[in-house]
């Protein structure tokens, strides 16, 4: 069994200490072409906690996600026409996002998008807002969380050349759709190297996102420090989104499983630095998590506390006897010291 406190503690190893893509000479002025009107003052802090909103708060956080959405989408679009992509628009989304502290409050609405309806586009912005949690973990300022989070919305641009009936198959795939699969993260290098040197960075990144600290990666088998830090991040992320979502033949995890899952299987996968922001940032017990409390209670859990990350605001739904909760109720375990969650459970098996 693995409990949380051994997961936290991870000790960080002695791996070759990684940072962000260095710039080069030059770039500031570049990869901000026709971005005028982005102020590069350092953001304002983002919540520590992520918790209720006013309204109008709720209305621009369903705003910001509709819109990097519909931003993917068109990626998408231009992507099978053949088309260039512009990075531009998208810095600008991702800008307002980081300086407005949105990151907590937008990666938690990602979480309640209901399984089975993600896609590859919701699936981008969903490792978007997870790659920024782990980002401001790091400590990284504005510039580099927007590279990270720009090479996280572009990331797998090169699936959009790969026919929907491959990586969409219900079926076990056959080695020649396993290859051309396996070709995406070159296709993506090919794609974003059109966008000229500006932004060679940005296609060296999405290059090794399937790469894994062990060698075990794809496409060049890179391990340990030839690896980015931000590829890492964002492999990780998503991995994670990933198997919280239904995929082909597998079903997916609930959160703590998947938590888990990284944690005692891909261990060796990523960097222990990175992994350890990881599991402070996305808790054991994500937005969106249906859990088991010890009075038998069942309930969403709709706000994590990172100081208290095993006691977050739950909503009740179900009530001991299995009686579903008519209208709303919630319970802050950090008030209420008697109650603490047994289990993270499976909607589908209510």
């Amino acid at each position: 069994m693995v409990r949380f406190t051994d997961i936290i503690n991870l000790e960080d190893g002695k791996e070759e200490k990684q940072g962000p893509a260095k710039e080069e000479a030059g770039e500031e002025k570049l990869w901000f072409t026709n971005t005028e009107l982005i102020s590069l003052k350092k953001d304002e802090e983002a919540p520590k906690s992520s918790g209720e909103l006013a309204r109008d708060s709720e209305e621009e956080i369903a705003s910001c996600y509709d819109r990097l959405v519909e931003r993917q989408r068109e990626v998408a679009e231009r992507v099978k026409g053949s088309k260039g992509v512009s990075p531009s628009p998208i810095l600008a989304d991702l800008h307002h996002v980081i300086e407005k502290g949105l990151i907590n409050h937008l990666y938690d609405y990602a979480a309640l998008v209901p399984a089975g309806q993600q896609d590859l586009e919701t699936h981008a912005v969903a490792v978007t807002f997870g790659a920024l949690k782990i980002g401001k973990g790091m400590e990284y300022d504005i510039r580099p969380l927007l590279k990270l989070s720009l090479a996280a919305f572009l990331g797998h641009v090169g699936m959009y050349r790969i026919p929907e009936e491959v990586w969409n198959r219900e079926i076990e795939l056959d080695g020649e759709d396993i290859e051309l699969l396996r070709r995406h993260p070159e296709f993506s290098h090919e794609i974003l190297s059109q966008l000229g040197r500006q932004y060679q960075w940005l296609a060296e990144i999405v290059l090794q996102i399937h790469e894994r600290a062990d060698g075990s990666g794809y496409p060049k088998g890179l391990s340990g420090g030839d690896i980015l830090e931000e590829a890492s991040i964002i492999g990780l992320m998503d991995t994670y989104v990933s198997l919280i979502n239904d995929r082909g033949q597998r079903k997916r995890l609930i959160q703590p499983d998947a938590v888990k899952y990284i944690i005692t299987r891909q261990r060796g996968l990523f960097p222990p630095k990175v992994l350890k922001v990881f599991l402070n940032q996305i808790s054991l017990f994500p937005v969106g998590t249906m859990v088991r409390l010890n009075n038998k209670h069942v309930g969403r859990v709709v706000s994590t506390n990172e100081k208290q990350p095993l006691r977050p605001v739950i909503e009740i739904l179900f009530h001991s006897q299995g009686n579903r909760l008519q209208g709303k109720e919630s319970i802050r375990l950090s008030e209420n010291p008697l109650l603490y969650i047994t289990q993270g459970i499976d909607e589908r098996d209510l």
